[in-house]
């Protein structure tokens, strides 16, 4: 009997899982779940340009992918676009996108940069488009096929102003 229920328990369990979609090993950050698969019902695409004192850091891949399961904002490799594919529409920000690459990538070389420096916000500029010193960074929303670049020091000599993004993306 006490068999039955451990069974029956352990069943629940996982289909309740399964259902779900979620990963229980993995937390929630800043209330965006990690699912076992990609989300496409709002599925969206954003390029990100890092630089320090002019020169250009590569966004390192696998941010938002963890063992078994994709953060709704995430990157699959080093081009810096990063992907929203979510079970729900809305807007996502910078903010919450730094927040996972902070918890989830093992290359945090950036965020180690930021800190040794003035630790200062970053300029920033979307669509080449410098954004007003009072606009805090990290609620800069994710739009499609935006082109945001954080400047951190000195900055390049030329601000990108658009991306060229793979058919499909």
């Amino acid at each position: 009997m006490i068999v039955a229920a451990v069974i029956g328990i352990g069943y629940a369990v996982a289909t309740s899982k399964a259902l779900s979609g979620s990963n229980a090993a993995a937390l929630p950050i800043d209330g965006i779940q990690c699912n076992n698969l990609e989300q496409l019902v709002f599925h969206n695409h954003v390029h990100l340009d890092v630089f320090i004192n002019g020169q250009p850091h590569k966004i390192p891949s696998q941010i938002g992918i963890t063992s078994g399961c994709f953060y709704w904002l995430h990157t699959h490799d080093e081009s810096g676009v990063i992907h929203i594919e979510s079970p729900v529409v809305k807007s996502y920000t910078l903010g919450q996108f730094l927040d996972i690459w902070n918890k989830t990538s093992s290359n945090n070389q950036i965020f180690g940069d930021i800190a040794n420096g003035k630790n200062t916000p970053p300029i920033v500029y979307v669509n080449g488009k410098k954004v007003s010193p009072g606009v805090n960074y990290r609620d800069i929303k994710l739009n499609q096929h935006d082109e945001i670049a954080l400047v951190y020091g000195k900055p390049p000599a030329d601000i990108p102003s658009t991306y060229s993004f793979a058919e499909g993306l």
